[in-house]
């Protein structure tokens, strides 16, 4: 209900009362309602003693997602976790000193109630020798250990309710759409930790949630206060889960967790990124404006990161907790690009959550079911792929070693099969060989990461080469045989796999095999990038010959194009295909435009006369990467201004290039009118020698042959 204000008669609500509207004071009221603005409507305790001179606090940030309906956020939706003190009252008497602290420490100590978790105690922690020789678990040594990982009940305070209950709003106000993007996003990316089935568990078991949460379904908000609460009191202790649990109970018993609702933000916003513009217009209700995607991946953004913040304050981790960081993750590189700081800091975040709840050990997944141990392996997989990923990106050191992570590779087995039937799963495990591979030689969802695990340790020597600070430019006598070495393991590594990924791919057979050719390319190319960065590396610190670096940037660029010319119709791996682009394909892209800018202004190097450089086949080829980078990367991809930037570069190299060879043409039919051999166009060719110079200027060629051309 409404407040009373100092006359008695109740308060209007904020959207009410700066609109001068007769308000109805419900909560929500039925303006609000109406408009599809629940969350707007707060009312605060004494809105006309606001003195004219001071800010407005009760403002609210609205973004528009396009679907019929203005998603908005609150202040308090924004600005809720920026401090876990309350601020300080609107009109405020003289007070003696201290008093505005005191009241901040008294709030303070009231808060920190909560005993933070402390996660998995490795062998020189301060407790390991105090524990040796402890088996029972019953000492009290042992009991005071397992009592730091215990979490007591944090208090939760109003607002933070409110803020939850804001959430579950959001989510309410169109579940049927948002439930279709989530499972509709598998026809676009593999989906390597949540396949569809377990997703579908998910949001089956929310929107049940919601339901039967909901009393009177137009005035929903008190009933998802209520839930609101009850979410708080269960993610503010450890999940605890039967270990005879099946894989259908498992993914449905977590619902009133807000690691679960925040995952399932991170997973709407990751769809609005990923799904095509006809996709979501074929899911958007009839009579709706298109959905505002950009706008939507935000709010799912700002949405996750409150979630995530709740976490902060109870203290409580757990493996869903390492669900929505990661995907949460994922999500900020869709949206913002791999170069952003902001995705770098959230893997970081979910690297010590993997560290701290000890699940690169062996040990932690060998008393789980089964299905919950290879989906463990496969939560650590991704995380690791990621972070190799983005500090080959980045240029910066990995934070996730192999050498520490001593947990098998998941089984070459899809995560649908797993969870399936027995039957399912006995049939799937009957395929696989001794090694834990596809005995048949054919490709099935965990080939991929299985594969990107294994050859992870490629990558880690490779970084680690490059990184290493202590090798001068020309000190590499024992640098040619470090790389030596690791191009030994890279052939060793790729050897190891089955034939079926080991084979690289031709046009033909993304006819047949669309998708195992499309893997097979993946694991192609990142093993020439490998050998790419390793070329690199002599050429810059042993000034040795460029020829096998350029050999292995236009191999690398060749596939590339492969790559995107067989690209599913309708754009369906656009996600995929900008990632190859913009960290496999600018590099070699811009070492190739390099070497064609450096012959252009020394056209008589060494590499240019014995033949080595396809200059034709190098030129095309840029020039339908150029192309690809301007029509295929889509605008709202995160890396689109990389990709743009290195298009204009490549241009205008390109520029360059042709009109050299155009300015020599003219040249020479400029020569043979000088001597009478040819008349017949004289006039034009020196009107357009003469354009052709003044152009050939600006664009950096040798301005004393213009001048001559000219004259």
């Amino acid at each position: 209900m409404s407040l009373l204000r100092s006359n008695g008669v109740p308060s209007s609500c904020e959207p009410c009362r700066k609109s001068k509207i007769r308000c109805d004071h419900a909560v929500p009221c039925g303006r609000c309602r109406r408009r599809r603005k629940p969350a707007l409507c707060v009312y605060q305790p004494a809105p006309m003693s606001k003195h004219p001179n001071r800010t407005d606090r009760s403002s609210t940030d609205s973004i528009s997602c396009g679907s019929g309906s203005n998603i908005t956020a609150s202040a308090s939706l924004s600005s809720a976790w920026t401090s876990p003190l309350p601020p300080p009252s609107l009109v405020t008497p003289p007070l003696p000193p201290g008093h505005l602290r005191d009241r901040y420490l008294a709030d303070s100590s009231h808060r920190g109630t909560s005993t933070p978790s402390t996660g998995v105690f490795g062998p020189t922690s301060y407790l390991s020798v105090l524990r040796d020789d402890i088996d029972d678990g019953s000492s009290s040594i042992a009991l005071f250990a397992k009592s730091l990982q215990q979490n007591t009940s944090a208090i939760i305070d109003d607002s933070q309710i409110q803020l939850g209950a804001e959430l579950l709003l959001i989510l309410l106000d169109d579940f049927a759409l948002y439930e279709h993007m989530a499972t509709a996003r598998f026809d676009h990316c593999q989906g390597d930790l949540f396949c569809p089935p377990a997703l579908r568990l998910i949001l089956s078991s929310i929107r049940t949630m919601l339901h039967e949460a909901i009393t009177e379904p137009a005035n929903p908000l008190p009933s998802l206060l209520t839930l609101s609460r009850s979410i708080f009191t269960a993610s503010s202790k450890p999940l605890v889960v039967d270990p005879a649990i099946t894989p259908t109970e498992y993914f449905s018993c977590m619902p009133n967790r807000w690691e679960i609702i925040g995952l399932v933000f991170a997973v709407i916003g990751s769809s609005a990124c990923l799904l095509p513009q006809h996709d979501l217009a074929a899911y958007s209700p009839p009579h709706r404006p298109p959905l505002d995607r950009k706008g939507l991946a935000a709010v799912c953004v700002s949405a996750s990161e409150i979630c995530l913040r709740f976490f902060d304050y109870t203290g409580v981790i757990s493996e869903q907790l390492c669900w929505v960081t990661l995907e949460h993750a994922s999500l900020l590189t869709l949206l913002y690009g791999d170069y952003d700081y902001r995705p770098y800091k959230s893997l970081s975040a979910l690297i010590t959550l993997l560290f701290t709840l000890g699940y690169h050990h062996r040990d932690t997944t060998s008393k789980l079911p089964f299905f919950r141990a290879e989906h463990r392996k496969r939560l650590v997989v991704a995380t690791y792929a990621m972070d190799k990923g983005l500090s080959t990106f980045l240029g910066r050191p990995p934070r996730m070693i192999r050498r520490y992570i001593t947990i098998d590779p998941p089984l070459d087995i899809a995560f649908t099969d797993i969870i399936a039937s027995p039957e399912v799963l006995d049939a799937a495990m009957a395929r696989l060989d001794s090694n834990g591979w596809n005995a048949e030689g054919a490709y099935t969802r965990g080939s991929y990461p299985r594969a990107c695990f294994m050859m992870g340790v490629v990558r880690e020597a490779v970084l680690e080469v490059s990184l290493e600070s202590n090798i001068g430019e020309g000190e590499g006598l024992g640098l040619e045989e470090k790389i030596a070495d690791i191009s030994t393991l890279s052939t060793k590594t790729r050897l190891s796999l089955p034939s079926s990924l080991y084979r690289v791919s031709t046009p033909s057979d993304f006819d047949r095999w669309p998708e195992t050719a499309k893997v097979c390319l993946f694991l192609h190319m990142d093993s020439l990038y490998n050998e790419f960065i390793l070329q690199r590396i002599l050429v810059q610190r042993t000034s040795a010959s460029t020829e096998k670096l350029i050999a292995v940037a236009h191999e690398l660029l060749d596939n590339l194009l492969l790559l995107i010319a067989n690209r599913a119709v309708g754009g369906g791996d656009g996600n995929s295909v900008v990632w190859i682009i913009s960290s496999l394909g600018l590099p070699p892209a811009g070492v190739l435009a390099i070497e064609l800018l450096h012959q252009f202004q020394n056209p008589d190097s060494h590499f240019q006369s014995a033949g080595g450089f396809p200059r034709s086949e190098i030129i095309q080829n840029l020039s339908r990467f150029a192309a690809d980078l301007e029509y295929v990367v889509p605008r709202q991809a995160g890396n689109y201004d990389v990709c743009q930037q290195a298009r204009s570069v490549i241009r205008h190299i390109l520029d360059r290039e042709v009109f050299s060879a155009a300015y020599n043409g003219f040249k020479e039919d400029f020569e043979k009118t000088q001597t009478g051999k040819n008349t017949r166009f004289h006039r034009d060719i020196i009107l357009a020698a003469t354009d052709l110079a003044e152009t050939f200027v600006a664009l950096g060629g040798p301005d004393y042959e213009a001048q001559t051309l000219k004259h």
